[in-house]
């Protein structure tokens, strides 16, 4: 099996078990600019169900910058509070609406450039925005999932580091078609077999296809709701 082919056949066999798993946060928030930047910002650090309830509360007073700004300091810490420092989150929930509303007439771009000079908002988060609110997938979105499981795969040098560099890595040996779902596929993956401590290695129906770097000791139980065994 070549290296193309063996990228291929992880690609397929992740994307058939997710179909059984639960989704990413910011699937909810497809092709909706403001939501998915606010709950970007607010997904960095923060497990996914704390991520959803944060900015499921926060929507629920207000889903625009223009009456998010008309709730009170304590309204917004309130909402995130499910999230990871939600107190400086909830600062830059209010300073993200004041600039969209002040400089950008209330439209979030999709310019990466312009995207990072949100408060709160670094590469990663204007990446996965990109992807979730415009269809744009020059880039693939390196959070911590992506990070330890593309490195487990072999796929990218455990040595680097910075997830700018470790998304160009990927690009150099992953087909462009793949770019889009790999970030919520592994997610997804990470959460339910890949895991961070005790992966399940296993039972993974990417055993024979997975060199295992890095894994120091794998877990003793079987993971659910996979199609492949």
């Amino acid at each position: 099996m070549t290296e193309e082919d063996r990228i291929r056949e992880i690609y397929h066999r992740v994307s058939e078990a997710a179909e059984h798993w639960p989704t990413t946060t910011l699937d909810y928030y497809h092709g909706q600019p403001f939501k998915a930047l606010i709950a970007g910002m607010l997904s960095a650090q923060s497990r996914e169900e704390q991520t959803l309830k944060a900015a499921e509360t926060l929507f629920a007073l207000a889903d625009n910058p223009e009456d998010i700004l008309k709730l009170t300091d304590r309204q917004i810490l309130e909402a995130v509070r499910p999230a990871t420092y939600y107190e400086s989150k909830a600062k830059y929930v209010r300073e993200i609406c004041q600039r969209l509303v002040e400089i950008d007439g209330g439209v979030v771009p999709s310019e990466l450039d312009k995207l990072v000079q949100y408060r709160g908002v670094g590469w990663k988060v204007a990446v996965l925005t990109r992807q979730v609110a415009f269809d744009i997938h020059d880039d693939i979105t390196v959070d911590v999932h992506v990070n330890r499981i593309s490195k487990r795969l072999g796929l990218v040098d455990p040595s680097i580091k910075q997830p700018e560099k470790i998304n160009e890595a990927l690009k150099q040996v992953m087909p462009r078609e793949f770019w889009a779902r790999w970030n919520s596929m592994m997610v997804q993956f990470g959460r339910e077999v890949c895991k961070p401590t005790y992966p399940q290695c296993a039972t993974c129906f990417l055993r024979e296809l997975c060199p295992q770097i890095g894994v120091v000791q794998t877990g003793p139980r079987t993971f659910k709701n996979a199609e492949y065994k």
